[in-house]
Parts: C-alpha cells; sequence; structure tokens
C-alpha cells in the first residue's frame, strides 16, 4: 500500500508554525507526516512538547528530521538528543532524520532510543553523495537507517541512475523516502514535470515524504501527479 504525506517544512513559506501546518495534513487526510527541524534554531526557538499530540497520533507513520549540526559528543548534541527522545517518548517516531555531512562522531549515534535515518546528500555538498559513503555509514550500526532523498540523487545525476545504484546496494536498508522536484532547491514536480524523479522509485511501499515546497492549495496537486506517476510507472 502507497503510504505518502508531506514534510511540514513543505508548507514554510505559507503557514507559520508547525501547529498550523500539522492541522492542515491532518485535515486533508495524509497517513503520514515528517516534523521539519532542520534548524537548531527550530528546536530551540519552538517547545516541541507544544506539537498536537492528539492530532499527531492519527498518523500512521511520523518522522522527525533533526537540525542539522555537527554531532558529536558536546553539549548540544546531547541537548538535540534529548529533546527528541522527550518527544519519542510521548509520541514515538518512527524514524530520526539526520544529515550526516556535518557530523564529527557517528559513535553518538549509537544506542539511541529511536531509529536514526542518514539520508544522501545533493551536489552543494562536498560528501556523504554517493552509495558507497552511505554504505560506510549504515556499517556503523543496525539502528541505522537510509533516507533516499531523490532531489539530492537527481542534484548530483539527472540520470537517476545514481538512484538505481543506491537502490542496488542498500535496498532493503532504505527506510523512507524524500521526493520533489529540482529547480535548484525544492521544487513542486507537478510544476518541473520531472516524472523521472518519482519513477526512480524502485520500492513504493517504503514511506514517501513529500518535500516540494507549496502552498495548502497546491497539497492535492503535487499529490496526484506523484502517485499518478507512480501508478503509470507500475503499469509499464
Amino acid at each position: 500500500m502507497l503510504k505518502i504525506g508531506f514534510s511540514t517544512g513543505a508548507l514554510y513559506k505559507s503557514l507559520s508554525n508547525d501547529i498550523s501546518r500539522v492541522g492542515i495534513l491532518r485535515r486533508m487526510g495524509y497517513p503520514i507526516i515528517e516534523l521539519g527541524f532542520m534548524r537548531l534554531g527550530d528546536l530551540t526557538n519552538q517547545n516541541i512538547n507544544d506539537l498536537p499530540r492528539n492530532i499527531l497520533l492519527d498518523f500512521s507513520y511520523r518522522s522527525f528530521h533533526a537540525p542539522v549540526y555537527g554531532y558529536q559528543n558536546d553539549a548540544t548534541t546531547k541537548y538535540i538528543f534529548s529533546k527528541i527522545a522527550g518527544l519519542h517518548a510521548k509520541l514515538p517516531l518512527d524514524l530520526v532524520v539526520f544529515h550526516p555531512d556535518p557530523v564529527v562522531d557517528f559513535g553518538v549515534f549509537e544506542d539511541l532510543p529511536f531509529r536514526v535515518g542518514f539520508e544522501n546528500m545533493d551536489n552543494r555538498k562536498n560528501s556523504c553523495q554517493t552509495p558507497a559513503e552511505l554504505e560506510a555509514i549504515l556499517a556503523g550500526s543496525e539502528n541505522f537507517s537510509l533516507v533516499l532523498d531523490l532531489n539530492h540523487a537527481y542534484s548530483n545525476d539527472p540520470s537517476m541512475k545514481l538512484a538505481a545504484e543506491f537502490y542496488k546496494r542498500l535496498g532493503p536498508r532504505i527506510a523512507q523516502i524524500h521526493l520533489s522536484g529540482y529547480n535548484g532547491h525544492h521544487g513542486s514536480l507537478f510544476q518541473t514535470r520531472q516524472a523521472n524523479i518519482i519513477r526512480s522509485i524502485q520500492d513504493p511501499t517504503v514511506p514517501i515524504i513529500i518535500e516540494s515546497v507549496v502552498g495548502p492549495a497546491d497539497l492535492r496537486k503535487e499529490t496526484f501527479y506523484i502517485v499518478w506517476q507512480i501508478v503509470m510507472n507500475g503499469l509499464r
């Protein structure tokens, strides 16, 4: 069964806070969600304990995008982990997503109470873009998974052969998909018409989190375009 939803970050231009973003995604019936807290300030300036637990429990799958930071054995890392662990204790998270490129010490991710996912990086970064690099990171623990970001893969290789290589080498470790169009950032696919990004998905049963930056009025348009391309790809 197709599991598809949005990151709250997809609505950052149109809705000012996560409570309103969660609310509209729930009202529109999306079964899965990712809570986007990519900046450290998002975690410190907002009280994640204020997130509507009763509403979030209506989602069958919940992931959390942690701040981009140089994780290591320091006070900031411990603070971030404690905040996420506290939320996880009250509202179980299926996956917590991290950018691996700034990480100083991957050892700090071992023995955490929540499942950890590392995503492949885009062409603006100097590392963590290839299957070999992510394979080496995931070898550190069975608790580590891959979040396959197809926008990032496209930025490095528009043919999407890179995405196919991720599936070949790490398919069983892929716990979640990040999906959006590529226009230099996270464009909407119904506008960019980059069907090959969507059709690179080999296992549509893995949760798909849409990161396309859209307004509430375009949520359905983006979803329908993506689902249609997945269905058509399966019929080929």
